[in-house]
């Protein structure tokens, strides 16, 4: 990754000098047939343009990553609540694409537009991995690394349809999914789950769980997992189901707050599946962790996982103030 420093000091968005709590990352396209970020600098770098600053843009000619804000400065990005949480960057789009109307565009040179896509998720892949680092951030946690359009349906952004609408327009094959996946990956992590990849086993890790037709609350249920059966995952879809070929029952899907994987050819000997361990917290909440995992009142479960990104229930919100009121008696 080539990064620029080139700080739009004269945009309002920088001289107001608002500072942010870095929770997560946004991921954008611009929106219009411009591969320059040069031209987009140069546009709003001046002090009457107070309508939208960004932290960086990648170059779509050169994968060039172009700083534009300091990372922990407030951004005008998301048109919500995420200008107050996410670093927001902008990928430039190819020159060769001419939008219709609203997020559809035609293309007149398919090879040179996917050339420039393939050069910004590739910068973009390695400025979140740097991020991620540099603020202690997860990507794989939810709701850490999103694009707009994800924003939007979370409610922190406004309604836009970048960048999906680019690399669905423009058949790329990439997704949000793979994008954090590969973030992961070249952080250095291990990657222990892969949606194109079948050649693992998936062991869901709770009781009498419902299969379903289709990846919605109200789907049929065509079957129900119970606790230690072995199962092939297939796919994670973009709402957070898993896809699996259940026996006796074949393709079905299930939602689960928890997966340990391992390789199909892995050793014999070892019977005890590979876990990701949500362990990692937030750089705001890393005393108040410690402190806890410290005094008993965060234990984990039997593979040692807080599991600190999954959604507490009242049971356990019961379990940590008794282990609190008993550390206090």
């Amino acid at each position: 990754m080539n990064l620029i420093k080139s700080i739009m000091t004269n945009n309002p968005c920088y001289t107001s000098g608002r500072k942010i709590s870095v929770k997560g990352l946004m991921l954008h396209s611009v929106g219009c047939p411009q591969p320059s970020a040069q031209a987009f600098i140069r546009n709003w770098d001046k002090s009457t343009y107070k309508s939208a600053c960004v932290h960086g843009f990648i170059d779509a000619n050169t994968g060039d990553v172009y700083q534009t804000l300091p990372w922990n400065h407030r951004g005008w990005h998301g048109g919500g609540s995420s200008n107050n949480t996410h670093i927001g960057v902008e990928m430039c789009e190819p020159s060769c694409i001419k939008y219709t109307g609203g997020s559809s565009f035609t293309c007149s040179d398919a090879k040179t537009a996917r050339a420039c896509v393939d050069r910004t998720y590739k910068s973009a892949v390695e400025l979140f991995a740097f991020l991620c680092k540099e603020f202690g951030l997860n990507p794989l946690a939810d709701g850490v690394i999103v694009s707009h359009k994800e924003g939007h349906a979370r409610g922190i952004a406004t309604n836009h349809g970048d960048p999906e609408h680019l690399w669905n327009g423009l058949n790329t094959g990439y997704t949000m999914d793979k994008f954090r996946n590969d973030v992961y990956t070249a952080m250095g992590n291990k990657v222990l789950y892969n949606e194109h990849d079948e050649s693992y086993i998936g062991t869901i890790t709770a009781s009498k769980l419902n299969i379903r037709k289709q990846p919605s609350a109200s789907s049929d249920i065509i079957g129900q997992h119970q606790f230690g059966d072995t199962i092939d995952i297939c796919a994670k879809t973009d709402n957070g189901w898993y896809k699996v070929i259940y026996p006796n029952i074949g393709a079905g899907y299930v939602c689960a707050d928890y997966v340990s994987v391992k390789p199909k050819n892995a050793p014999q000997s070892n019977d005890k599946a590979e876990v990701i361990k949500d362990n990692t917290p937030d750089s705001w909440a890393v005393e108040a962790i410690d402190n806890a995992v410290k005094n008993g009142i965060l234990c984990g479960d039997d593979n040692g996982d807080y599991k600190l990104h999954n959604i507490c229930t009242r049971q356990e919100i019961v379990v940590f103030l008794y282990r609190l009121y008993k550390k206090l008696k």
